[in-house]
């Protein structure tokens, strides 16, 4: 899992549209996997922290857990009651941000009925002031799966990644649809850029390719590229 600086301004941004906002849940789901919700999740939660919240990341993808090398656990064994996961909350070293790491899957079906994992959500609103939930990607429909749909229903809003370049628009158009056929209230939709390159970016790439030509014309190009309002400007 990439960790993001807390201070990058889009960081900044989601998090005051959201719990800056007041909002004391949050889910963080996309269409796919691997488009960046472990990432998203644990970054807000760091800024959570960081705004003096007592926070816990909660993440509830059991098939592709990422925050192992946060809590140091890809899974533990527990269950959606409020001794069970109290019980397996991992502190770290953070003052006010604690880990829940992905549960096992030998019991999926209790963590899909909505008043057991709501009640369990109310113990935890009672002991914290932020809870922020890393789901599974919302196309991913399998037997061992928890819902993200299920999740993002029971918080106050929900963020949505989409990988920029990856992602297709109908995989986006059907998870949109189960979110809204579920009453999700969607905070907002966030462009992964990882692996969607700027302009500027590919078009410095792209003057090696003339080095063997032209070095000391491209590596001036190279400079100038840097330099170029137009080269760098924002889309």
């Amino acid at each position: 899992m990439i960790k993001l600086p807390v201070n990058y301004l889009e960081i900044e941004e989601i998090y005051s549209n959201s719990l800056g906002k007041g909002m004391r849940s949050l889910a963080v789901t996309a269409a796919n996997p691997g488009e960046g919700c472990s990432t998203l999740a644990y970054a807000l939660s760091k800024r959570s922290e960081l705004d003096g919240k007592k926070t816990l990341l909660v993440e509830v993808n059991i098939l592709h857990p990422e925050l192992g090398d946060i809590s140091g656990h890809q899974h533990t064994d527990w269950f959606p009651t409020a001794q069970s996961a109290d019980a397996n909350i991992m502190r770290t070293n953070d003052l006010n941000l604690d880990v829940l790491p992905a549960p096992c899957d030998s019991d999926v079906l209790r963590f899909r009925n909505i008043a057991t994992m709501s009640k369990l959500m109310q113990h935890w609103l009672e002991n914290y002031d932020a809870v922020i939930f890393d789901t599974s990607p919302v196309n991913a429909r399998n037997r061992n799966n928890i819902p993200a749909e299920t999740v993002c229903a029971m918080v106050d809003g929900a963020v949505f990644i989409v990988m920029a370049g990856v992602t297709q628009q109908t995989q986006f158009k059907t998870a949109l649809d189960r979110l809204t056929q579920n009453d999700v209230s969607l905070v907002g939709v966030v462009f992964n850029d990882y692996q969607n390159p700027r302009m500027v970016d590919e078009i410095y790439r792209e003057t090696y390719r003339l080095d063997k030509w032209f070095p000391g014309t491209m590596e001036k190009f190279r400079r100038y590229i840097k330099r170029s309002s137009f080269f760098n400007i924002q889309l």
